[in-house]
């Protein structure tokens, strides 16, 4: 699941940016596609410029911090999923490599089948459910649609708005620029590190592998884009490198508490 979700995360910016060279300028127009995602991220793009006073980077920066506080709840849930299984699965591991073996020494169907309720029974008196960490593909999917639709209004901007006003800080927002992508690749070189110092040793190799495909992926997509894709990975890089070091310290602490806890319970149901 941890690879297919960063597969996911890798392979489909850069699909997007491909199909979106194959657009029109018109694309705002036309297609249901462009009707739901592009034309809402337009519209919000340039309600947040002329907030702003025509300043299209803290507009596009809103948005990442809009987009994140959305995701906040799925995000912070998985963290919160992933180190309660994770601890509650090392206190109650013999007993359910125990189960585990009675499934695979079943000589009958019925058995089998008695053997895997005994399984999902134990998974169920401890809250342990493999299936809860599913919800980190949730963040991906949501995320879709709103960066195929700023792809593409970025690629093709509406009069009067970004096009208009296009100068932030060093760059312009329209057109590729290496230090803005070098900067959202070092982000996004440190993001996956953040993350696997939480992890235990034998689980971190698919963060590593991440440290070195994702600043090159962002680099290269970068700049086939206008900066303004740079800017916005940068910005939400930060906000997720922030956001899940304190996830993992307070739910890592909190399950570490909790299956000490359960190890206590346990050891009182052995005496009694």
């Amino acid at each position: 699941m941890m690879r297919l979700k960063w597969l996911l995360i890798l392979i489909i910016p850069l699909f997007l940016t491909a199909c979106s060279g194959s657009q029109q300028n018109n694309s705002h127009e036309h297609g249901i596609f462009n009707t739901i995602f592009v034309q809402p991220i337009d519209t919000l793009l340039h309600v947040l410029g002329h907030i702003f006073g025509e300043d299209y980077g803290l507009a596009i920066i809103t948005i990442v911090l809009m987009i994140r506080v959305l995701l906040l709840p799925f995000m912070v849930l998985q963290v919160k999923n992933m180190h309660m299984m994770r601890e509650k699965t090392k206190v109650v591991q013999p007993q359910i490599d125990t189960l585990k073996e009675n499934v695979k020494l079943a000589k009958t169907q019925e058995e089998k089948q008695e053997a895997n309720k005994l399984l999902m029974d134990t998974y169920k008196q401890y809250d342990i459910n493999p299936l809860k960490n599913m919800i980190g593909c949730l963040p991906i999917l949501i995320q879709l649609p709103i960066l195929y639709g700023l792809i593409i209004t970025l690629k093709f901007p509406s009069e009067g708005g970004i096009d208009s006003h296009p100068h932030f800080l060093w760059f312009n927002l329209t057109e590729p620029n290496l230090w803005i992508s070098l900067i959202a690749a070092v982000v996004y070189f440190f993001q996956p590190l953040v993350n696997a110092i939480h992890y235990p040793k034998d689980q971190r190799k698919t963060h590593y592998v991440l440290m070195i495909l994702s600043p090159i992926f962002i680099t290269y997509i970068s700049l086939q884009s206008a900066s303004a894709l740079g800017l916005y990975w940068t910005v939400g890089g930060l906000f997720l490198i922030i956001q899940m070091h304190f996830a993992h310290a307070y739910y890592g602490k909190q399950a570490r508490t909790e299956a000490t806890a359960l190890q206590e319970a346990i050891k009182e149901d052995s005496k009694a």
